[in-house]
């Protein structure tokens, strides 16, 4: 799902887009189990690189990247959409990044993540 402000998950979104601007104070919890040791070290990866930009900053990010742009294409910047991102989109972008930043291990995010925010600024 596509909002204007970036890329949203269209059930994450309604339950927590009351929120606005607000830190988000609680949420429910759920089954860390499902996900493998693996999967934990990118997510804590990406938590601790990205966590530390703002929401202005995290939107910006997503407008950088390829997905994004090109399922906005021909759409006005503060056009709302319902266009879904395909996955094999998001999959052969995310791969295009492992390889040009050598990204081996989860820790390897950081990099990522400053070059994006290096664009920005």
């Amino acid at each position: 799902m596509r909002h204007v402000h970036g890329p949203v998950y269209r059930d994450v979104y309604n339950r927590y887009s009351s929120y606005r601007f607000d830190p988000i104070e609680s949420v429910e919890a759920f089954d860390e189990s499902v996900f493998t040791t693996a999967e934990k070290a990118i997510l804590d990866s990406v938590i601790k690189n990205f966590c530390c930009y703002s929401g202005k900053t995290l939107e910006k990010f997503t407008h950088l990247e390829k997905p994004w742009r090109h399922t906005r294409d021909g759409l006005p910047v503060d056009a709302h959409s319902n266009r879904v991102i395909p996955k094999e989109l998001i999959g052969k972008y995310f791969v295009a990044v492992k390889e040009k930043f050598n990204m081996l291990t989860p820790g390897d995010i950081e990099v990522y993540s400053k070059a994006i925010f290096e664009q920005i600024n």
